[in-house]
């Protein structure tokens, strides 16, 4: 696919650092694309159900957004610190592709863009608060992630790419598979089949995850009440929000968030 158009349609950039961290265990999902990078000490990081990677010191790993990072810290043995810095993008290709709905991304930087990638974030984080210098170390930081990405089947049907929009902006809403079905302009049986088959899950299951990564940065992010979180992200019962959190997540949103690391 010929790429004309290229969005950033959120960025953040976070600096990180804590002593005593060896062996903290995280499991988390985000909504968006992650870029990590372990200056001292270092991450064991196992995505989905791939295999066990680890960082070692100043490696980088990418993580797609809405995947199961399951991650291990490792402090510097000599200083017990940990100090990583971390960046999230939310890339749209041509106004309607997410970068990671079309490329496959290694969990760890090759060796070979280590050098450019971790200069580009030395001046991404020096001109961190210049929104235009910010913003082009953002585009040449894309310019890598595509020379190392693999394509991978795209969503051939438009109408699908209008179900996950649909979702990614009504997702504070109730939501009805009958309305999901109207905008694919499907039938649900078969909405459900050709959803399933792109995205390997169900439409709902994919919106209460994607409800779930949003509350996983919000827990982390502001000090809201856990059931205002659940309800601004689309939860009518905080009971059933704690529930599938802790299923997804291992820990509840009170423990996700007093444990409040990368």
């Amino acid at each position: 696919m010929e790429i004309q158009n290229i969005q950033i349609k959120f960025e953040r950039c976070t600096l990180f650092q804590r002593k005593d961290m060896e062996g903290l265990h995280h499991i988390k999902s985000l909504p968006w694309l992650s870029v990590v990078q372990s200056m001292e000490g270092s991450y064991d990081i196992k995505i989905d159900q791939g295999s066990l990677c680890k960082t070692g010191e100043g490696g980088f790993f990418i993580a797609a957004s809405q995947v199961t990072q399951d991650i291990m810290h490792h402090s510097n043995p000599q200083t017990r610190m940990m100090h990583d810095r971390w960046i999230f993008l939310d890339i749209v290709i041509n106004k309607k592709h997410r970068i990671d709905h079309l490329f496959d991304f290694p969990t760890i930087l090759p060796e070979s863009e280590r050098e450019e990638m971790n200069a580009l974030f030395n001046e991404l984080f020096a001109k961190q608060d210049d929104l235009c210098e910010r913003m082009s170390v953002y585009y040449r930081i894309v310019k890598v992630l595509l020379r190392i990405g693999i394509p991978k089947k795209m969503v051939e049907n438009d109408d699908l790419l209008k179900v996950i929009n649909f979702l990614h902006h009504n997702y504070m809403r109730q939501i009805e598979v009958s309305e999901l079905a109207a905008v694919a302009r499907m039938s649900e049986s078969n909405l459900y089949v050709c959803f399933r088959n792109q995205f390997g899950t169900s439409p709902i299951a994919y919106l209460n995850h994607y409800r779930l990564t949003l509350a996983s940065d919000m827990l982390k992010q502001t000090e809201r009440p856990i059931a205002t979180i659940a309800e601004q992200v689309g939860f009518t019962d905080p009971l059933y929000f704690s529930k599938l959190f802790h299923k997804t997540f291992q820990v509840s949103p009170r423990q996700y968030r007093r444990d409040a690391a990368y």
